[in-house]
């Protein structure tokens, strides 16, 4: 009975190698970038609470706030301003995940952590799939995959040379901002950007449907290709253009190449294109028409990032990048691509131009360039072992892989190190969290919530209220609000500037925070909910015309 249970075991290893291979490297990268997480709930002492995210919380806490409202509604509004808006915005994703939130009763933090382990099996398993579809052998394909996981730049040159900066006028290789791109390294979007990783994945399900569509005549597959391209539409739409550059760059070198329009072939990426166009056009109009929105976008600027210089993106994207130009090998060589090098070609090269459009959001459209550099770098490994006898394909991919990994590692320790302090954002005062308890378990009115930036980030996702200051692009006119909040919590601050502000945004919840602000003189403030590091206050004034609220 022992020796069939084994040789079962062994049959379906044989079997299925390549799907239990894959089932290992998702184990093994939710695993490592789950270490950050760990550290940020262990290292906080009893007086403060790890919020859960492992970076950029701002823009997490808007993605949450869009789950809040989609667990009341179909259409969210944006609570992340104190202008009332009306509910028009709509994120498959955001209420994908705001359903079964709704469903299972899970938290915001376990809905995250959920989506973290799911984009992770998704990505690795699309990716696993496309690679071992498009090159002959396991080995090239496990080396790919690896390369797409795990391969980084040369963003490790920044802490090192801001410490030979300490010694010697050593300039700067790279602005600070560059070394936590996320968009083209998978593992760190793996720690702090799951939604890239979904975003990413639907990418390659997109473009590996569409080439078998394209090249083997399968409108089943172009189908389903378009399927996807619509649900990717309706939560990453800008990515969109990352497929429509790649389809359209395909079957331009398929006329190249033939010397004929390809009209079948356009028919397929038509069909594929045509398809997501309601939910493009939706975000086209929603960001043109719905003045709300039109500011919202506008406002990425905000953020001051965008695709790094061109050397930089180098140090960016850092070795797989430079061995996928070996294994290009020339830019004459595309006449003689065979169709999966001219998809991977074509991938690979459309995105500079994309990375580089006059575009607020042109830094997201290096996600999914991970995909082709993998395919390249890979091949480049290949073209240079044959120029060194003694080294072997495997030697030489341990190696790029090692080389690669170091930003990596970087992003990792950066990530504890930082979670391991335990400060805001990323925790707050358990007091502060009373207080966004508070506020959640009583009804706004239709009011606003003023509180110090790094509370007030948290209230729209976790009171369902809307918040003066809560997200540098979705609270408008951001710069002005933040002025606007560091002023009214200063001393400096008199009491009819104070009034002027409430009643010109309607407030009528103030938060004070574990900064230590004083509110109490203000007689118009009633304190409702008080601890020694936060308090919540109602305001409750006599208004001409109106009777005075706000008090529970």
């Amino acid at each position: 009975m022992e020796m069939q249970m084994i040789d079962g075991i062994r049959w379906l290893g044989r079997k299925h190698r390549w799907g239990l291979e894959l089932g290992l490297w998702a184990v093994g990268i939710g695993l490592v970038s789950s270490l950050p997480y760990v550290v940020g709930y262990l290292a906080v002492g009893p007086e403060r609470r790890f919020m859960g995210f492992a970076f950029n919380v701002s823009d997490h806490v808007q993605y949450f706030a869009w789950w809040r409202a989609f667990q009341q509604g179909f259409l969210a509004p944006n609570l992340l301003t104190p202008e009332p808006t009306p509910a028009t915005y709509f994120n498959l994703l955001w209420w994908l995940l705001a359903q079964v939130s709704r469903i299972a009763g899970l938290g915001y933090e376990a809905t995250y952590q959920v989506l973290r382990v799911l984009s992770i099996l998704i990505t690795v398993a699309v990716l696993g799939l496309l690679y071992r579809r498009v090159v002959p052998s396991v080995s090239q394909a496990r080396a790919m995959l690896a390369m797409a996981l795990l391969g980084s730049g040369f963003a490790w040159l920044h802490p090192v040379v801001k410490r030979l900066q300490g010694w010697l006028p050593f300039p700067s290789l790279m602005a600070p901002y560059v070394p936590s791109i996320a968009e083209p390294n998978t593992f760190f979007s793996a720690i702090a950007y799951p939604h890239f990783l979904i975003a990413l994945a639907s990418i390659t399900a997109i473009l590996w449907l569409a080439y078998e569509g394209i090249e083997c005549g399968r409108w089943r597959a172009s189908l389903g290709a378009g399927l996807l391209a619509l649900s990717l539409s309706l939560h990453h739409t800008y990515d969109l253009l990352t497929v429509g550059a790649v389809l359209g760059g395909w079957l331009l070198w398929r006329m190249m190449t033939r010397r004929s329009l390809p009209w079948t072939e356009g028919a397929h990426a038509a069909l594929v294109l045509g398809m997501a166009a309601p939910g493009a056009l939706y975000m086209a109009w929603l960001t043109r028409q719905d003045p709300t929105w039109r500011e919202v976008l506008a406002q990425f600027v905000n953020a001051g990032v965008f695709t790094p210089p061109p050397l930089q993106l180098l140090l960016l994207l850092g070795l797989p990048f430079l061995l996928a130009l070996v294994g290009l090998e020339g830019a004459r060589r595309w006449r003689a691509w065979t169709p999966v090098e001219a998809w991977m070609g074509v991938w690979f090269l459309a995105h500079l131009p994309l990375a580089y459009l006059p575009l607020s959001f042109q830094i997201h459209l290096l996600n999914g360039w991970q995909v082709p550099i993998a395919y390249w770098a890979v091949r480049g490994v290949e073209r240079a072992v044959r120029w060194q006898p003694r080294w072997t394909f495997s030697r030489g991919m341990r190696w790029a892989l090692i080389l690669s990994l170091p930003a990596n590692l970087y992003l990792l320790g950066w990530r504890i190190l930082d979670l391991s302090r335990g400060q805001p954002p990323y925790s707050l005062h358990r007091d502060e969290v009373a207080a966004l308890d508070w506020v959640a378990a009583h009804d706004c009115a239709d009011g606003v919530v003023m509180a110090p930036e790094p509370v007030g980030a948290f209230v729209p996702m976790w009171t369902g209220c809307r918040a003066f200051l809560a997200h540098w692009t979705g609270t408008l006119r951001f710069f002005e609000r933040r002025e606007q909040v560091r002023a009214f919590y200063s001393p400096a601050m008199g009491e009819p500037a104070r009034r002027a502000l409430i009643e010109r945004y309607g407030i009528t919840r103030v938060i004070v925070g574990a900064d230590g602000a004083s509110l109490e003189e203000i007689p118009w403030l009633i304190p409702v909910f008080q601890r020694p590091r936060a308090a919540v206050f109602v305001v409750q004034m006599a208004r001409e015309g109106a009777s005075p609220g706000g008090a529970p």
